[in-house]
């Protein structure tokens, strides 16, 4: 399938790589033009001179962006995509935003014949390149059938939830439910540790247990070395978590636990841990305690 890809950051380039092994025929964009070039020459991608160029004539053009501002800023600018787009062009948006904005680009789609998906995923770059992302999707479900096969070439998990925004606020809860799941794992560590209890030991109770899950799985050996590379970072947490809670206020729903976990982010952030990977939410409770932290925390113990 002929495919563009416009938004070249960690996520965007993982599935620029994934479509091209393929053999999907790939066109990139991205606002800085050296990432574009360096894709295209490791994968044999055309570059798209403007976002007018990333459409084609039976191309679709997903989009993976950082943040609202982006996404409208890409999609709805004078020279955005969907002013630029063929009547009829099928546009799959993947980032993760806010409903509201969402929610604009789709009022412009509607008024440019666009077709629009919103396309959320569920996992890290390393998960998209394994091909094991999880997609929620919602839009029009004939738009969805004609888009089914691509959705499904990225990713094996791909869930039709609607014709609105409730892709949208589905992975925004979901991530929401990221941040508390991490914020217990971190309890339950410090808690251990400091009680006497060894990590690996407590990591290999709890993946047989029944509070094991894909999520413990996969950052048991992150948590055993004390490794906080990023997959995803604490800031980022805490932008999707704020994001969580404005669609809760939206449809007047408490989230009492999302809005504990977001000071303990805010917290974290403030500590110098927002560019480590969203498990930092331990070393901050560490500190907090009077302990040796994993990584250093400012303003904790050394």
């Amino acid at each position: 399938m002929d495919v563009a890809v416009v938004g070249l950051g960690r996520m965007g380039r993982a599935l620029a790589a994934r479509l091209a092994g393929q053999g999907h025929r790939l066109t990139v964009w991205n606002r800085s033009p050296g990432a574009a070039e360096a894709v295209a020459a490791e994968h044999g991608a055309a570059v798209a001179p403007d976002l007018a160029g990333a459409w084609a004539p039976g191309r679709a053009v997903i989009t993976f962006l950082a943040d609202d501002a982006a996404v409208e800023a890409v999609c709805l600018g004078p020279d955005g995509l969907i002013p630029a787009a063929p009547d009829g062009g099928l546009l799959i948006e993947m980032s993760t935003i806010s409903a509201a904005a969402s929610a604009r680009v789709a009022q412009a789609a509607r008024a440019a014949g666009v077709r629009y998906l919103r396309a959320p995923v569920s996992g890290n770059a390393g998960v998209l390149t394994a091909g094991q992302l999880g997609i929620m999707v919602s839009g029009a479900r004939a738009d969805y059938d004609a888009a089914h096969d691509l959705l499904l070439a990225i990713g094996p998990k791909v869930f039709h939830l609607g014709d609105g925004e409730q892709a949208r606020v589905m992975k925004l809860a979901l991530n929401a439910m990221l941040g508390g799941t991490t914020q217990l794992l971190a309890e339950t560590i410090a808690l251990g540790e400091a009680s006497g209890l060894d990590r690996a030991d407590m990591l290999d109770v709890i993946n047989g247990s029944a509070m094991a899950s894909p999520f413990v799985g996969y950052k048991t050996q992150a948590l055993v070395e004390r490794d906080y590379t990023p997959t995803f970072s604490t800031q980022l947490l805490g932008k999707d978590i704020t994001l969580a809670l404005e669609a809760a206020d939206a449809v007047d729903v408490p989230l009492p636990v999302a809005a504990a976990v977001l000071d303990a982010t805010r917290d974290a952030c403030a500590r110098g841990l927002g560019d480590l990977d969203f498990l930092a939410l331990l070393p901050r409770l560490q500190a907090l305690a009077g302990r040796r932290p994993d990584v250093p925390v400012d303003g904790g113990e050394r």
